[in-house]
């Protein structure tokens, strides 16, 4: 099966994710995940990407990220995971995969469904049942924005003074089906026409399945 290409252009909004390996457990205790954020931190500075949202779970992660120049995405990713990797490699003398593979990239529609993943990934533990609120988890960007986390970018739409209320609050079924069809299709995420039209400049057309192609004037 062919790869499925991902975008990388300056100013586009991307959810990033990638599992471990075989779905293993890569962060075990506080060191890892710590690391990782530290890692997180210094290749986003070092390339220029803006983070909007994180959350590391014990077996995967998700990211909403956006790069100010072109191919500064990729650049970000492929240190990050190198570097992380060689971490767990020396922490636990071992050797192989580590995460599934290539992490998986997301274009998200600014006006449509930046929000919404936002709200998806900082609520990402307390659905798993690994807190009772979600600014608890401390690996998570909810935590940090409130703590006023220095490496935390402003956000691209005003969140409001009821944020916190809102990550907690139960996603709509419909929303969460949107955004996990991407992940699942690994399609741009917003509406219909901007997908379409998305999907045909960075050649992700399958993934929309019988979607069509971008009508005239669109």
């Amino acid at each position: 099966m062919p790869r499925i290409p991902r975008g990388d252009s300056a100013d586009g909004i991307y959810h990033i994710i990638n599992r471990g390996n075989m779905r293993i457990q890569v962060f075990n205790d506080a060191e890892d995940y710590e690391h990782f954020l530290e890692l997180l931190y210094k290749s986003a500075e070092k390339e220029k990407v803006a983070i909007h949202a994180y959350c590391l779970m014990p077996n995967h992660f998700h990211l909403l990220l956006s790069p100010e120049g072109e191919g500064s995405l990729s650049r970000m990713m492929q240190w990050l995971m190198t570097s992380h990797v060689r971490y767990y490699h020396r922490k636990n003398k071992t050797s192989g995969h580590v995460w599934q593979g290539r992490y998986k990239s997301f274009i998200v529609q600014k006006d449509s469904y930046y929000i919404e993943v936002m709200r998806y990934i900082e609520a990402n533990a307390l659905r798993a049942g690994l807190v009772e609120k979600a600014e608890d988890w401390i690996y998570g960007s909810l935590y940090a924005r409130i703590s006023t986390w220095a490496h935390l970018s402003e956000s691209l739409v005003e969140l409001g003074d009821d944020w916190k209320d809102n990550v907690n609050m139960t996603m709509q079924i419909d929303e969460l089906e949107k955004i996990r069809n991407s992940v699942n299709r690994q399609a741009p995420l917003g509406k219909d026409e901007w997908q379409i039209v998305v999907a045909s400049q960075h050649g992700l057309l399958p993934t929309l399945g019988n979607r069509g192609r971008p009508k005239k004037g669109i």
